[in-house]
């Protein structure tokens, strides 16, 4: 019989129900065995619907369920901790973005799964496209030494961000985001940990390089968090980037995720939300990176049947921890640098950690 990866979903809430569990449970190479929540009647729900054994403490199921993987998909400031423990006893990790909250749990995490061997792979959606291998190897071979980047991604994210009240959370309905999630810093919402992470993340694998240095500003509109993002950063080899996210779009009004990468010969255009890209070259020269018809542009789905394909296969992951990691600390930075006013430094990995490192 064909071994299947034993599969436990940590999170039952409004992401893990439209998007990582049906998944799972349509994989015929998965068995989901369990599925926990601190919320008893939404784990019972996601249980009853799509298989496994209902929990409700992390620890408990981890000593109770032989796994081969956790997917992750809790609260941002949550996921450290269970990705940790998960880490800690041998299994296999996919944590939705952001990998972590902090640089130093982002970093620790890298390090744990190096110390165990086991994959770590993060969330970040835009990565697991088709054609997206194909633009980072474009970015890394095609254009010569890398010299400057832009960078956009504008969203609809407002009404996330304006959940106040614990009451309006709908903690119960998994059909519904958790506002509180989102709105609240002390659990990681706003504007940067929620989106901004695709974008940087997005600019950090493609090119290879960690940020060494970031100046930034941001706006919170009257909320607690922040909703508009500027970015000034510089990376390892010299490149310069610019980067700038807001929630601020409004219905009807297309938004825009987009990455230009300047070389010395060339440049990248990655539009993220097509997953396609334009290459120009020297003499006026223009290659498309198309994404497969066959393929979403937005490849939800693939997140966690690329998980199970790691496992597996051996296959690498398309969002290695490494350079989430590197992403992280540059909003850790990005967010510091906003408040204190100033040029502060990025926290750096060492590159033996990024060698070391399963895909």
């Amino acid at each position: 019989m064909t071994r299947r990866a034993r599969i436990a979903v940590l999170g039952a809430g409004w992401w893990s129900s439209t998007v990582h569990l049906p998944a799972l449970a349509g994989n015929p190479r998965a068995e989901l065995v369990a599925v926990c929540d601190p919320n008893a009647s939404r784990a019972r729900l996601a249980a009853s619907t799509f298989g496994g054994r209902p929990f409700t403490d992390v620890d408990d199921l981890l000593a109770r369920i032989p796994l081969d993987g956790v997917v992750i998909a809790t609260p941002h400031t949550t996921h450290f901790a269970a990705a940790e423990a998960a880490l800690r006893v041998g299994v296999n990790v996919l944590v939705e973005k952001p990998l972590a909250t902090t640089a130093s749990d982002a970093w620790a995490l890298v390090e744990l799964a190096r110390e165990r061997s086991c994959l770590l792979a993060a969330g970040l959606t835009y990565q697991y496209a088709a054609a997206a291998p194909q633009i980072r190897d474009a970015v890394q071979t095609d254009i010569g030494e890398l010299r400057s980047i832009n960078a956009e991604f504008s969203s609809t994210t407002l009404g996330l961000f304006r959940v106040v009240d614990p009451e309006d959370a709908r903690l119960d309905d998994a059909a519904a985001p958790h506002g509180t999630t989102y709105s609240d810093p002390e659990t990681g919402g706003g504007q940067a940990h929620t989106q901004m992470t695709h974008l940087l993340g997005g600019v950090l694998w493609a090119a290879g390089r960690q940020a060494i240095e970031v100046s930034a500003f941001t706006a919170h509109h009257g909320l607690a968090v922040d909703l508009v993002d500027a970015v000034a950063f510089s990376l390892d080899g010299g490149a310069l980037a610019a980067a700038s996210s807001t929630g601020t779009t409004p219905p009807g009004v297309a938004p825009r995720h987009r990455i230009r990468f300047h070389g010395t010969k060339g440049m990248v255009e990655w539009d993220m939300l097509r997953a396609d890209a334009v290459v120009h070259l020297e003499g006026g020269l223009m290659r498309a990176i198309d994404n497969p018809v066959d393929s979403p542009s937005y490849a939800k789905g693939r997140v966690t049947e690329s998980f199970v394909e790691s496992i597996l296969d051996g296959t690498p992951t398309p969002a290695p921890a490494f350079a989430a990691a590197a992403s992280v600390a540059l909003i850790e930075a990005t967010l510091r640098s906003a408040q204190e006013r100033r040029v502060l430094e990025v926290s750096q990995a060492p590159a033996a950690l990024f060698d070391s490192l399963p895909s």
